[in-house]
């Protein structure tokens, strides 16, 4: 049987669990998921936002709350789910006055990479 490679969001998942100083099964027991599903999500689509969030908590609680963490965490998740970063997309529905200065920003900013 061949083993499946990791995703970016995986390779950045098993890290943290590393530097959290948890196994990988205590890590998801301690999220609520079975062996293969965490697996899946190791190799496959990243989980969606509600188990995110429970992952991050579960990590933050080994761990200090860091906001690089959790901002490469979202990011890596919506690459590979092919989203807009969890925490983007709040500001940006939280915010619906500002879309017009959203829009022009990223306009300019894509614009500049062509």
């Amino acid at each position: 049987m061949k083993k499946r490679q990791k995703t970016a969001f995986g390779e950045y998942l098993v890290c943290e669990i590393k530097l959290a100083q948890m196994s990988q099964e205590e890590f998801y027991n301690s999220v609520g998921i079975k062996k293969p599903y965490f697996y899946d999500i190791l190799t496959a689509a990243p989980p969606p936002l509600d188990l995110q969030n429970r992952m991050l908590v579960v990590l933050e609680e080994k761990m200090d709350v860091d906001p690089s963490r959790r901002s490469k965490f979202y990011d890596l998740a919506a690459q590979g789910r092919s989203e807009i970063p969890v925490d983007i997309g709040e500001l940006i529905k939280s915010n619906p006055d500002k879309w017009d200065n959203v829009r022009t920003v990223l306009n300019q900013l894509l614009a500049v990479q062509r």
